[in-house]
C-alpha cells in the first residue's frame, strides 16, 4: 500500500495535482512508514506543488516555526505529510543550527515576519551539556539541569513578544552515551535524579498560556527509538531516530488542529466485536464477551477508555449493524456493560450502509463528518468508510482486540489545550438537545416552540473563571465562525488588559437546563466612534434559536446608549461559514463584500422568546 500510495503521489504531481486534489489527505494517511512519509512530504512540499494545491482552497494554510538544538532535517517533510493528510497545508519557517535560544532571545529575526501559529522547538540533551565544563562533576550536571526550567521559562515570556503564537517545547532524554559513561551507581542515580526533576520543571510549564510540553519517552515509546543510530549521529548529526521526528511530527501535528479549532469531537463506535465480543443477534445477550479474562477484557477497555474519553467532552455514538431493539437492550442490560444508554448522544442500530448512518448521525448532532472518528473491528466497513466518507477519521484497528483501546488513545485525535466545564459535562448537553427536538416534533409552530422552549441569554465579560472557555469557543467553533480568528489565550489576556479589545461570553439557558457558554464576542472601539465586532462565534448547539439576533441586537443597543455612532461587522469567508455570509445584513446592517455597518437609526425588535438574564456583564467598547 505505501509503495503504491507514493506511485500515485509522484504521477498527481506529474499530472497536475490540483485537479486530484482531494486524493492527497488519504494517500498520505495510507502510508506507514516514515521514511516514505518523508519522502511523500518533500515531494508536496516544492513552491509549485503548494502553490497547486493552495489554489483548490480544500487546504487550510497555517505558518509554522521549527526550531531545534541539533539537526533535524527530516522534520520539516514529516511534518508536511502529517498536516497534509489533514488537510492543512504548512508553510514552515525554520533557522540555523541550534539558533533556537539566539533566535527568541534576540526579537525572532528570521520567524517575525512568518508570524507562526505554532512554534515547535525540539530540544535533546545537547541543551544541557553544551554549558557543562565537565560532564563527569555530577555537582555541576545538577546545578545546570536546576537552571535549564527557569531559562526556558524567561525564553517563553521572549516568545511571546516575537514571534508568538503557541510554543510546543519538549522533556529532554538522557542520551545512553550521557547516562553510560559514569561507572559508579551512586553518580548514575544522582545525574538521574537531577535529570528527573529538571523534566518535571520543563512540563511545569505547560501551565503558561499557550505553551505545550510534550513527554519525550511516550512518543518514544511509540517510535521505538528516540535516539538516532550512532551511524546516523556521526555522519548526519542527528541526535533523533526518524522514527522519533516522525512520531514527533504527528504529535506537532495534532498541536496544529487543536489550534486551529479542528481536534474530533465524536467517536462512532461499532458493537458486535468491537464494544463486546460476539454478535449479540446470534449469540444472545448473555454470550457475549465484556469484562473478565481475554478476550472480554480488552472489550471492557475499549469501553472503559471511550467513558474516559466521554468525561472530557467527546460526544459517544453507535453506529453498528443489528436490530435497533437488540442492540439498546444489550447496551441497557448487559451486566458488565462499562457504558450505558445514557453515555451516546446518537444511536443507530439497523442494516443501512454505515456511512449513511454516519452522515445522519452527524446531521443529528449538528456537527460536521470531519469532526468524527470511526471505531470498527471489521476492515470492509473500514475501508468502505474510508471510500465513501473520506473525510471522517478511520482508526485502523488492529486484528487481536488486545489492542484496540491502545490504538483510539495513541491516535490522540481528541487532544486539545484545556478542558472546561462545558467540556467535561458536554454529553449531558446534547442529551438535553435531544429532549429539545422531542419538544420541536410536537410544537404547532416554530415559534410556539421557541416560546415553550424558554431561552434565556446572559452576557459574561471576559474573567478569570470564564477566560478558558471564550477561547475554547474562538479556537474550536468554525461554523458559526464570523470572521474565523482565532484567539490565543494570552492574546486574549493582554489585549484585555491594555484595553485594545473587550471579550465577552454569553450563556444560555432553557427549559431542559443550562447551555453552558455558547457565545463569544470581541468588540473593539474605531477612532471615528464606530464600535467594531471583531468576532463572533456560537456554538452549533443553539444554532436557529434566534439566540445569535438577539446577542447583535444587544451590541447595537448598548452601543447606542454609549453614544457609538454605529457598529461595524464583518463576514470573512471560510470552509465552514458560507451559510451565515448574510447574518449582519438580515439584522440591518448595509455593505457589502463581507464589510458592514448598522447607523443605529432604527433597532429591530429582539426576539421575544429569548429572555435577558441580568448577568453581571452588559456589552461595550474599551
Amino acid at each position: 500500500m505505501t509503495g503504491d500510495a507514493l506511485t500515485e503521489l509522484r504521477a498527481l504531481k506529474r499530472a497536475g495535482i490540483a485537479d486530484s486534489a482531494d486524493r492527497v489527505p488519504g494517500l498520505l494517511r495510507s502510508l506507514d512508514d516514515a521514511l516514505d512519509r518523508e519522502a511523500a512530504g518533500m515531494l508536496l512540499g516544492g513552491r509549485a506543488v503548494r502553490t497547486a494545491l493552495a489554489s483548490t482552497g480544500r487546504y487550510t494554510p497555517v505558518a509554522l516555526g521549527l526550531l531545534a538544538s541539533s539537526t533535524v532535517d527530516p522534520l520539516p517533510h514529516l511534518l508536511t505529510a502529517a498536516l497534509l493528510a489533514e488537510g492543512v497545508q504548512p508553510e514552515t519557517g525554520t533557522t540555523g543550527f541550534n539558533q533556537w535560544r539566539f533566535e527568541i532571545l534576540s526579537g525572532a529575526p528570521n520567524l517575525k515576519e512568518l508570524a507562526p501559529a505554532v512554534t515547535a522547538c525540539l530540544l535533546d540533551d545537547t541543551a544541557v551539556f553544551e554549558k557543562v565544563a565537565d560532564p563527569l562533576d555530577a555537582a555541576e550536571v545538577e546545578a545546570r539541569c536546576a537552571a535549564l526550567p527557569a531559562e526556558l521559562d524567561a525564553w517563553l515570556t521572549a516568545f511571546e513578544g516575537a514571534p508568538g503564537g503557541v510554543a510546543v517545547l519538549n522533556t529532554l532524554p538522557l542520551s545512553a552515551l550521557r547516562r553510560d559513561r559514569y561507572v559508579d551507581y551512586a553518580t548514575k542515580a544522582r545525574v538521574e535524579a537531577a535529570w528527573h526533576r529538571m523534566n518535571a520543571g520543563i512540563l511545569d510549564l505547560a501551565g503558561r498560556p499557550n505553551v505545550v510540553v510534550l513527554a519525550t519517552d511516550g512518543l518514544a515509546a511509540r517510535a521505538g527509538s528516540a535516539a538516532a543510530t550512532d551511524r546516523m549521529r556521526h555522519i548526519a548529526g542527528h541526535a533523533w531516530s526518524q522514527e522519533f521526528l516522525d512520531a514527533y511530527a504527528r504529535e506537532v501535528a495534532r498541536v496544529v488542529l487543536a489550534r486551529l479549532g479542528r481536534a474530533r469531537k465524536c467517536l462512532v463506535l461499532d458493537l458486535d466485536h468491537t464494544l463486546w465480543g460476539g454478535v449479540v443477534g446470534d449469540d444472545g445477550i448473555p454470550a457475549l464477551k465484556i469484562g473478565g479474562s481475554f478476550p472480554g477484557s480488552a472489550h471492557a477497555e475499549l469501553q472503559a477508555l471511550a467513558k474516559d474519553l466521554s468525561r472530557q467532552g467527546v460526544l459517544l455514538t453507535v453506529c453498528s449493524k443489528n436490530d435497533d431493539s437488540v442492540a439498546r437492550e444489550a447496551v441497557a442490560g448487559h451486566p458488565d456493560m462499562v457504558l450505558g444508554p445514557d453515555d451516546f448522544s446518537a444511536f443507530r442500530a439497523n442494516w443501512d450502509p454505515k456511512p449513511g448512518n454516519v452522515a445522519s448521525i452527524a446531521a443529528e448532532l449538528n456537527i460536521g463528518t470531519d469532526s468524527m472518528v470511526f471505531v470498527d473491528d471489521n476492515p470492509a466497513e473500514r475501508g468502505l468508510m474510508e471510500a465513501q466518507r473520506p473525510e471522517v477519521t478511520v482508526v485502523a484497528l488492529p486484528d487481536d482486540p488486545a489492542g484496540y483501546a491502545s490504538a483510539v488513545a495513541r491516535a490522540g485525535l481528541f487532544n486539545q489545550f484545556a478542558l472546561t466545564d462545558e467540556d467535561r459535562v458536554r454529553g449531558s448537553l446534547y442529551r438535553a438537545r435531544a429532549q429539545r427536538d422531542e419538544l420541536l416534533q410536537t410544537a404547532v409552530s416554530v415559534e410556539d416552540y421557541l416560546r415553550e422552549l424558554a431561552s434565556e441569554i446572559t452576557v459574561e465579560e471576559y474573567g478569570t473563571l470564564n477566560g478558558a472557555r471564550i477561547t475554547q469557543l474562538f479556537g474550536k467553533t468554525n461554523q458559526f465562525n464570523l470572521t474565523g480568528i482565532r484567539y490565543g489565550a494570552d492574546e486574549v489576556a493582554r489585549r484585555v488588559e491594555t484595553g485594545q479589545a473587550a471579550f465577552f461570553g454569553v450563556r444560555a439557558t432553557d427549559a431542559f437546563g443550562d447551555n453552558g457558554l455558547v457565545g463569544a464576542l470581541a468588540i473593539l472601539r474605531e477612532a471615528d466612534g464606530d464600535w467594531t465586532i471583531e468576532n463572533f462565534v456560537l456554538s452549533c448547539r443553539v444554532f436557529s434559536r434566534s439566540i445569535e439576533q438577539a446577542v447583535v441586537g444587544l451590541v447595537l443597543r448598548a452601543a447606542r446608549d454609549a453614544g457609538a455612532s454605529g457598529v461595524r461587522g464583518r463576514h470573512v469567508p471560510t470552509a465552514k461559514n458560507g451559510r451565515f455570509a448574510d447574518f449582519y445584513p438580515s439584522l440591518g446592517f448595509t455593505g457589502q463584500d463581507g464589510d458592514f455597518r448598522h447607523d443605529l437609526t432604527q433597532l429591530a425588535e429582539l426576539p421575544d422568546w429569548v429572555a435577558v438574564g441580568t448577568g453581571e456583564g452588559k456589552f461595550h467598547a474599551p
